[in-house]
């Protein structure tokens, strides 16, 4: 018998050409899968681009309704410069008078004019305030802007690729794991298996942290220190885009800290007590991480990365804990 015949796993070894024939058809199935998913991301984009708009729009209506109390503080104050502005005007209302005389019991047919004139006194900023126009005191209906005409079309294009990279993501992975797990020994398979799925679920969980948490209370954060210096955000639609496209991206991305502990763990470059003992060096490397790829340079995007990355780390000591080397598997080479 050769020693090919000995080998248990050479039923498991393909050609160069196989390999080449694998790739090929599986990169045209994941291309066939992220088109069909495009054309339905174009479907779904201005649901998808209205939820991604959301915490911004939230954020500038809180803005602006805190300059509007802001406003009426300083009105029950007695603000000099305020109150000189809203000194009592004469003004004259035109009521329809019909509308008037059925409202009063009288008759319509000896109403002569189709309007009548009020003459009132008012103070203006009370009244704006009445009618609802204060947002026109303090700056513009809050919202996303577009400064050239063809940023809109653009940015619907865009979301409506991420969209299509989203929905075909499961399907692309699934090819790709079909074309490397052509060449992997049964133990290797079994390893990913276990990785794949909790890699998925780590990234969702760091997503959805970033869009539910980070996002709402760190637009809020941002948008104050425009209250603070006496400016108006007026954020726009692209940039807006790119930044709530990329930060849950990074989020999801970094979540795969535990993994990466544990391969690292694996190969023997690091050890669990090796973990532990670098404890704190490691805390502080991930803070400088965090930093780093953080999108905004705000210490609270920092703090927002850098501490769930310390539980994570934390998740990866257990893990690697929980499934400790084998035998066969190479000593720590690094501390």
């Amino acid at each position: 018998m050769s020693c090919l015949d000995d080998d248990p796993f050479s039923a498991t070894r393909m050609s160069l050409g196989d390999h080449i024939e694998e790739l090929r058809l599986r990169l045209w199935k994941a291309l066939v899968g992220f088109g069909v998913a495009l054309i339905l991301g174009f479907f779904l984009s201005p649901s998808l681009l209205r939820f991604i708009a959301a915490p911004v729009d939230a954020a500038l209506a809180k803005f602006h309704q805190r300059r509007i109390e802001h406003l009426l503080e300083r009105l029950r104050d007695g603000d000099p410069q305020l109150r000189a502005a809203n000194q009592p005007r004469d003004v004259e209302l035109m009521l329809p008078a019909r509308r008037l005389a059925q409202m009063l019991g009288l008759s319509q047919e000896k109403v002569g004019s189709e309007w009548l004139p009020l003459p009132v006194r008012i103070r203006p900023m009370d009244w704006a305030l009445l009618t609802g126009e204060a947002m026109r005191l303090v700056h513009r209906p809050p919202s996303l802007m577009s400064l050239t005409i063809t940023e809109p079309f653009t940015v619907y294009f865009k979301v409506s690729a991420y969209c299509g990279i989203v929905l075909a993501s499961p399907w692309i992975v699934y090819q790709l794991w079909l074309f490397v797990a052509a060449g992997l020994y049964p133990h290797e398979k079994r390893l990913v298996h276990v990785a794949l799925p909790l890699s998925i679920v780590l990234f969702l969980g760091g997503v959805a942290l970033c869009e539910f948490v980070v996002l709402p209370t760190g637009v809020d954060y941002l948008l104050s220190f425009n209250d603070w210096l006496g400016y108006e955000p007026e954020p726009r639609l692209s940039d807006w885009l790119s930044f709530a496209l990329l930060m849950p991206l990074v989020f999801g991305v970094a979540f795969q800290t535990p993994l990466v502990m544990v391969f690292l763990e694996r190969i023997g470059v690091f050890s669990v007590e090796g973990y532990r003992r670098n404890r704190r060096v490691a805390v502080f490397l991930l803070a400088v991480l965090a930093a780093v790829i953080s999108v905004t340079p705000d210490y609270y995007s920092m703090l927002a990365l850098t501490v769930p990355l310390w539980g994570l780390y934390e998740v990866g000591i257990l893990l690697c804990r929980w499934s400790p080397r084998s035998a066969g598997e190479p000593e720590e080479i690094v501390v």
